[in-house]
């Protein structure tokens, strides 16, 4: 291999945690997706001083395809960024911030949790003990929003230990005190916080039996994202493994901490405003008119499950595959091609949210990293599916390549696209070091009522939540405001979506 294609495999070697890397290597094939495209875009960017981003992994996903290209433009190796300081706000927060004193009614985005049931003994002090370390460890865990004239001012404080409690199921027989346990889970994940007053970060233990307990962490949205959960949990199991035998922790120092990284993305957010600037030009601020929405001024989560089978999933990723696109942009082909047939409509927002995680730095961060990425998709021309793949493939990659915006700019702009989340199946919840699995909660918390702004109706549209299941299926779920729209509607939708999933995979065979 050439020095280029050397060094480039030992990126992807970081990058995927692969032993070896040939010089015939796929990216996609040792496992890569479309989240480590764009960590491998900076790492190229950085290492061998070329503007690269992701379309770089899915145009030219051989490793010699890549050393060739990098070749071709290659100049001296960019410098790293400027150390920043200040800015301890993500544009997540920014957004939030606005979103919750915006009615007369404040909102409060609730909380993130998880739960898991440990199967041996559990000592809740010396979990206390160990997931204060983890609060103390993490900045973003330790803000406080605090009232002032102009709604909130927030305040990174030295101390803020969490709220850890513990009760004991109630019933008769093992079966009635797992049951009391869920719905003690279920109302542990649906109580709201304080911002103001409350800690970010809470525990409860739910005492089953001997030797058995759920546990449920519940972090505050404004402070936290899915992905900082998991870190928040396996780094408190870590430290109570080791409180429990007594030795230090064994967490490292943190890469980069949570304000540093606000800071620089907020560098980015000048860089990528001329792009946003660009695609929102004349953008509609909501899907309209919508067939079967009705007037609201409130909003609650409302959603309608439904399977798409593993043979029907495992096409649709087929096809994705053989045209250079991710499953995620073949679901969001398939649910823009519902709504353009269900509206009419031509030129259709959506948002999904990115990780923000864009260098390998940054995955040990916890604080609301998270994006909220607008794709703005042309079904004009009543394109055919494959001609439809390539257009939201165009737009998922350059939004990608841009996501770090400053989305509190952009969302009075298009505020109510239709939402699609799509999560790649991954561990679930689990305590590191004790006997444990994943115990069920509800994703949504169905008891929040929300106002829209003075004078406003809720424009709101249907969206969708796709996740990915081991045994290949697609688990999905339609969302929407239980007020503006009939749960018949939403039936619908889940009909017409796996309808399509059906359908596509055919139109994309060569």
């Amino acid at each position: 291999m050439s020095t280029t294609a050397e060094t480039l495999a030992d990126l992807w070697r970081e990058l995927l945690h692969v032993p070896r890397v040939g010089s015939d290597a796929d990216f996609f094939d040792l496992g890569g997706d479309s989240f480590q495209a764009v960590q491998l875009a900076a790492l190229v960017t950085r290492r061998f001083g070329v503007e690269a981003g992701p379309d770089l992994a899915f145009d030219l996903p051989g490793l010699a395809e890549q050393a060739g290209w990098i070749a071709s433009r290659a100049a001296a190796p960019a410098p790293p960024p400027a150390p920043a300081e200040g800015g301890a706000l993500s544009t997540q927060q920014e957004d939030f911030l606005i979103w919750m004193s915006e009615p007369e009614v404040p909102r409060d985005i609730g909380a993130i949790a998880i739960a898991t049931r440990i199967r041996e003994a559990f000592d809740t002090a010396l979990f206390t003990r160990a997931l204060g370390e983890v609060v103390r460890r993490h900045e973003a865990l330790r803000t406080v929003c605090l009232p002032d004239d102009d709604g909130f001012r927030v305040e990174t404080v030295l101390d803020l230990p969490p709220e850890v409690a513990e009760v004991q199921a109630r019933g008769a027989t093992p079966e009635e005190r797992l049951a009391d346990a869920l719905a003690l889970a279920e109302r542990e994940r649906t109580r709201l916080s304080d911002v103001v007053r409350d800690p970010m970060v809470r525990a409860l233990v739910i005492r089953v039996g001997t030797g058995d307990q759920v546990l449920v962490l519940s972090v505050h949205h404004f402070v936290t994202d899915g992905w900082s959960m998991g870190i928040v949990l396996r780094e408190a199991a870590l430290v109570y493994s080791a409180l429990r035998a007594g030795l230090p922790s064994p967490l490292k120092p943190l890469e980069t901490a949570y304000g540093r990284y606000c800071a620089w993305t907020r560098t980015r957010w000048e860089a990528n405003r001329p792009y946003w600037d660009a695609v929102l030009d004349g953008a509609p601020r909501a899907l309209a008119p919508f067939p079967g929405r009705l007037r609201a001024g409130k909003y609650t989560w409302r959603a309608h499950p439904f399977t798409v089978d593993a043979a029907t999933a495992g096409r649709l990723r087929a096809a994705a595959r053989a045209h250079g696109a991710t499953p995620f942009m073949a679901v969001t082909a398939c649910w823009t091609s519902v709504l353009a047939a269900w509206t009419g409509l031509e030129d259709l927002v959506l948002m999904s949210p990115a990780p923000g995680r864009t260098e390998p730095s940054h995955n040990g961060i916890v604080g609301c990293l998270v994006q909220s990425m607008v794709l703005r998709v042309d079904a004009s021309g009543e394109p055919g599916r494959a001609e439809l793949l390539a257009r939201v493939r165009r737009t998922v990659l350059d939004a990608t390549a841009h996501q770090l915006h400053a989305y509190h700019e952009v969302r009075p702009r298009v505020p109510y696209p239709s939402r699609i989340h799509y999560e790649s199946w991954g561990q679930p919840p689990n305590f590191p070091g004790l006997r444990s699995e994943p115990f069920p909660l509800p994703r949504l918390q169905e008891n929040l009522v929300w106002h829209a702004p003075p004078g406003e109706e809720d424009h709101s549209s249907p969206w969708l939540v796709v996740e990915e299941q081991p045994d290949g299926s697609l688990r999905a779920a339609v969302v929407y405001n239980g007020f503006g729209f009939a749960p018949e509607t939403a039936a619908r939708f889940a009909e017409l979506f796996t309808t399509e999933a059906g359908l596509f995979p055919g139109e994309l065979a060569p």
